[in-house]
């Protein structure tokens, strides 16, 4: 832990003073006054002229900030300043607020530097690291210097990060020291040389970030200011099908999500106090949007604590639920289900539980039920729904649950429900297409305009490729258009499996679907047309575990097939697949 010198506290508060644009402080003024949990809505908001069967957020709208991502989490910080933010839940290793900022602009002194090298083209730098408190220090840090911070899952393969690396054209990397060598390897086999950082001591004698964190004769760099409509981060995401893209989200996305997502008449984080702070465990990924975003972000904006784990272990995560009095908790159905089934969960270790935020995938009633029969005390159970693209944009009202609906509209976003041949706006309870329209919107993919006008229509409505209905203003995700597979929440592409599959010499050709799993909700299943018998599934497994994440394995079998069913304009028939068992 690192105390800041109070002659550094006061020159980082003069310097985020001169950043702050001057509508900042009464909008902050706003905010708080939001947090105060008093809100209430005697009747719904409608807009002056609605739009036939599109629904509204049962607020009116919010005027939104206009600070960057990085200084607004900042102005906030000095608040807070005495106050942990985060923590590492395994080795107690923490930061306080005064410590992010200190720290994040010393970062930010050293980002500059590198990317003022003449080789440095694009000004990106990513992360390629386990969950760690220093996470926000690097992520706020880097965006003060100006750059824009893509990440890249630690359970990646070396040619899945060299993939990913070629498609961003990162100027600067950060990692672990366990994660080094892969790094190491999949720049070996994209033939490019760049610099590296690492969160600890390196093997390869590359800078220690830590030491740097450490070191009070490094400068505070001044945060720039960035255009809202400037790229913030690049989130890799599938999207509503086809191979990972890279999702561009602006800094106003990010700030207006901060906005509208934490309304009091929805989120269920208690105000932060002299007597008082919140707590939640960070076990999502903090490469992905729920991690990064939700866990982070807006965790720090509203000056509570994260309890960051590397990774889920029953035995941790129960313990710092109890250690930690944890009273909200952010989960994601794989993780509930642990929670209601193992019989080393005991009732006495869910004393603190008030609030359960499930996202990421569907949740079964049952499950739900199950969690609020264990726990000891009365549970409001919140679903949510957002994806990469769109940053969360429905919430269960602290005031209305209703389990198996994944809530309402925040604030400022439009969504409707479209069918899927016309395209027309359908009433209730007719299945259709989700569509959402808001500020916190992705830019678009990454290098990929083709895939950015195909999920944008000219209306800017995002259409997320789920099944969904509505009623009453609420949205209950039934289906999916889209192909991916959701094994434990993360997605999946099969035309990437399949891609890769078809570099064996014995696959002649494949498709890859997602079957049911008791554990995981889905697992990926290959059938295969081999050229000939001396190929087998041991083979192909082996070939397999070498090329992606352990999530991607095809942990639901393979079948060997001779042919693979297809339609008259030869788009492979998946569904007929599913019906030929392993």
């Amino acid at each position: 832990m690192f105390v800041l010198r109070c002659c550094q506290r006061a020159r980082v508060a003069h310097l985020l003073s001169m950043w702050t644009p001057r509508e900042a402080s009464t909008r902050a003024t706003s905010i708080c006054h939001h947090a105060t949990h008093t809100y209430s809505t005697q009747a719904l908001y409608m807009p002056p002229r609605p739009e036939e069967n599109v629904i509204y957020s049962p607020l009116p709208p919010l005027e939104l900030p206009e600070q960057d991502a990085h200084n607004i989490i900042f102005s906030r910080a000095l608040k807070w300043s005495n106050k942990d933010a985060i923590e590492c839940g395994i080795t107690g290793r923490k930061y306080t607020y005064g410590n992010i900022v200190d720290q994040a602009l010393r970062w930010a002194g050293v980002v500059s530097r590198v990317l003022a090298a003449p080789s440095s083209k694009r000004n990106r730098l990513t992360l390629f690291s386990v969950n760690a408190p220093e996470f926000p220090i690097l992520l706020l840090g880097s965006l003060a210097a100006g750059a824009t911070v893509s990440t890249v899952s630690p359970n990646y393969t070396a040619d899945e990060v060299a993939r990913q690396l070629i498609d961003n054209e990162t100027d600067m990397l950060v990692t672990d020291p366990k994660l080094e060598s892969i790094l190491i390897d999949a720049l070996t086999k994209i033939k490019k040389t760049i610099p590296i950082f690492v969160s600890g001591v390196s093997a390869h004698g590359h800078p220690n970030i830590r030491h740097i964190l450490e070191d009070s004769s490094k400068p505070f760099a001044e945060p720039v200011q960035s255009p809202l409509k400037s790229t913030a981060v690049i989130l890799y995401s599938s999207g509503t099908t086809g191979k990972p893209k890279g999702v561009e989200l602006s800094h106003g996305a990010i700030t207006s999500n901060l906005h509208m997502f934490t309304h009091p008449y929805f989120f269920p984080y208690l105000p932060t106090t002299q007597e008082y702070q919140e707590s939640v465990i960070g076990v999502m990924p903090f490469y992905h949007v729920y991690g990064m975003h939700v866990v982070n972000l807006i965790t720090l904006y509203l000056g509570a604590k994260v309890i960051s784990l590397p990774a889920f272990t029953p035995q941790d995560f129960v313990r710092n639920i109890r250690d930690h009095k944890i009273r909200v908790l952010h989960t994601i159905p794989s993780i509930l289900n642990f929670l209601c089934e193992s019989p080393e969960v005991t009732s006495a270790d869910l004393e603190s539980v008030r609030v359960v935020l499930c996202a990421a995938a569907p949740v079964l009633p049952t499950t739900t039920e199950a969690f609020k029969k264990k726990a000891p005390n009365p549970i409001l159970f919140q679903e949510g729904f957002g994806l990469t693209e769109t940053l969360p944009s429905l919430i269960t009202p602290m005031d209305d649950e209703r389990i198996g609906w994944c809530g309402k509209c925040v604030p400022n976003t439009e969504i409707k429900i479209v069918d899927l041949e016309t395209g027309k706006a359908l009433p209730e309870l007719q299945r259709g297409e989700l569509c959402i329209r808001s500020p916190s919107l992705m830019t678009g993919y990454l290098n990929n305009p083709v895939a950015t006008a195909e999920t944008i229509d000219q209306d800017g409505f995002l259409h997320t490729g789920d099944v969904a209905v509505h009623k009453d203003g609420f949205v209950s995700i039934v289906d999916r258009i889209k192909e991916l597979i959701k094994v434990k929440g993360y997605q999946v592409s099969p035309s990437e499996l399949e891609d890769v599959l078809q570099q064996h010499p014995g696959v002649v050709d494949c498709a890859v679907v997602g079957v049911d799993d008791a554990r995981s909700g889905e697992v990926p299943r290959a059938y295969i047309i081999r050229k000939d018998c001396n190929t087998t599934e041991e083979q192909v497994h082996e070939f397999m575990r070498h090329k992606v994440a352990k999530y991607k394995q095809l942990k639901g079998g393979i079948v060997f097939v001779d042919t693979l069913p297809r339609s008259s304009i030869g788009k492979i028939l998946k569904k007929e697949l599913k019906a030929i068992a392993p």
